[in-house]
């Protein structure tokens, strides 16, 4: 779900390879982790936009990183949620 549908092939490897193969693997882990929990609960979450049916875009400070606002978009297609690009 965190990798979006148009993501060339190179780029979803590269991603694929920063979680589980490269030096910062288990930081990205945890990273990502920390995220999908905080979407999930809600927790530092400023706000939703989005109709929530077909997009809904999650802003909020990250759990680990210090001043580090985010911003997440998901799309649903065929039923089915990916991150936006």
């Amino acid at each position: 779900a965190f990798v979006p549908l148009d993501l060339p092939p190179s780029d979803t490897a590269a991603y694929l390879e920063d979680l589980t193969s490269a030096p910062e693997a288990d930081g990205q882990w945890t990273n990502l982790v920390a995220e999908i929990a905080a979407i999930r609960c809600g927790r530092g979450v400023d706000r939703i936009e989005g109709d929530q049916m077909s997009k809904a875009v999650f802003f909020f400070t990250h759990p680990l990183l210090e001043k580090c606002d985010r911003e997440v978009a998901f799309t649903c297609v065929n039923g089915e949620w990916r991150a936006e690009g």
